[in-house]
């Protein structure tokens, strides 16, 4: 019993390592942090990408600033931060559907972060991967989050003052 009980733990140890080297591996070759979401993740264009994040939207979709200026419109109208990477593929079918399908949104402000560079906001939000949306209210509050979903996505989850 003790035998069987040791073997078994040193099988589950050694493929743990294995695991985490492989990780590690996976990682360093695509030039990620090595998390799973990361080496699992396929690549898309990355030109493709910032094309579609600066490209116009059929609603109100903006380049993220700062803060205070998110903060700001957020006083008027529902804001989303929209965590996005140019490579990532999901964010990039997501900014399709925002640019086309925008309208749906009605006020609903959309500011696109870029997520390789904003690592700041990121850990103020608790954002760890690419395509997440975030909901502030006009002090930078969070008041929802979620991963993908494009338009149909963000009406199901905005929180609107005086209704939630």
């Amino acid at each position: 019993m003790k035998t069987t009980v040791l073997a078994a733990a040193l099988l589950a140890a050694a493929a743990l390592a294995f695991g985490q080297s492989m990780m590690m591996k996976s990682g360093a070759r695509s030039g990620g942090t090595g998390s799973m979401m990361m080496s699992n993740t396929p690549m898309a264009d990355p030109k493709v990408g910032a094309e579609l994040r600066s490209a116009p939207s059929t609603g109100t979709k903006i380049p993220y600033t700062d803060l205070a200026a998110a903060e700001a419109l957020a006083a008027k109208a529902p804001v989303v931060l929209f965590f996005a990477a140019d490579w990532c593929p999901y964010c990039q079918a997501d900014l399709k559907d925002i640019n086309a399908n925008g309208s749906r949104l009605g006020p609903i402000t959309i500011v696109v972060v870029d997520y390789d560079k904003e690592k700041d906001l990121e850990t103020t939000y608790g954002v760890t991967v690419q395509d997440t949306f975030v909901q502030i209210d006009p002090r930078g509050m969070r008041l929802a989050a979620w991963n993908s979903g494009g338009v149909d996505g963000i009406l199901a989850r905005v929180k609107r003052a005086g209704t939630d």
